[in-house]
């Protein structure tokens, strides 16, 4: 029998833009208030969900900021050339403990990191050009040349570890006839087949679906389903009323499943079979 524990709750009223979890097991919150244009950042312990800082401004910028990465325990924030631009300035490196500013550097823009260095560059008119920072106080130990000079170093780059993750995979016909046949249990005539996600355990397995409930408005539901009774345990609303599929809204982290609910509240459960 499938026993399901909610962990937490996380809603502060903004729509919650990105989350990433950390080395040192807790979740970063970046919320946007796109109306006001204000932007603010919390760290929550990712099983109890109690705050390690909440509500953070980063170098007085109110909106104009937002996540890179985050290893060991460092927080990696960027701000943007331009207002209302994609492209990224800047490498502000954050303690995740106590949510201080450990460094600034106003001249690099960060492409990726390791345990010990920063690696970002800087763009000139046909190229750019990649330098070697220390994670600790950002100071510049090497510079590794353009993009075909420094290609080697870059590449070797130990990639982030995402072995303890399981994301959703797309329903099609092509799933498995288990699944399928579990999740037809559960579907109207409204049912939007194309769009659904799941993830398949052992011993049960998570899908959501979507309904038409206007010709303009779907709503998503997220199921739980224990296979060992052939029941649902958690049967929750992710969005009340969306106008178009939205994917990647839930995923797993070892036995901890997280998903978003209405743009605005993060919510955290444990499966133990």
């Amino acid at each position: 029998m499938l026993e399901i524990q909610k962990l937490f709750s996380f809603n502060q009223g903004r729509n919650i833009w990105r989350i990433l979890l950390t080395d040192l097991d807790q979740i970063v919150i970046e919320e946007r208030d796109i109306q006001n244009k204000e932007v603010a950042f919390s760290c929550i312990d990712r099983v109890t969900g109690e705050f390690f800082w909440k509500n953070k401004l980063f170098l007085d910028e109110k909106f104009w900021i937002g996540i890179e990465d985050s290893r060991s325990k460092y927080l990696i924030l960027h701000q943007f050339e331009k207002p209302d631009m994609p492209a990224h300035k800047k490498i502000i490196n954050v303690d995740l403990i106590s949510g201080n500013v450990l460094w600034v550097n106003d001249d690099l823009t960060f492409y990726d990191m390791d345990d010990e260095y920063i690696y970002g560059y800087d763009s000139k008119f046909e190229d750019k050009e990649f330098y070697q920072l220390s994670i600790k106080d950002g100071t510049i130990l090497n510079s590794l040349g353009n993009e075909e000079q420094s290609k080697t170093i870059l590449n070797s780059i130990r990639e982030k570890d995402y072995s303890r993750y399981t994301f959703a995979q797309l329903l099609d016909e092509n799933s498995k006839i288990p699944v399928r046949e579990i999740t037809s249990q559960f579907i109207g005539e409204n049912f939007h087949f194309f769009f659904c996600e799941f993830i398949d355990r052992e011993n049960f397995l998570i899908f959501n679906y979507y309904d038409k409930i206007s010709p303009q408005s779907l709503i998503n539901r997220l199921i739980v389903y224990d296979k060992s009774s052939g029941k649902p345990v958690l049967i929750e609303t992710l969005n009340s009323s969306t106008p178009a599929p939205l994917p990647d809204s839930f995923f797993m982290y070892d036995n901890d499943l997280y998903f978003i609910k209405n743009k605005n509240e993060l919510v955290g459960y444990r499966l133990s079979p």
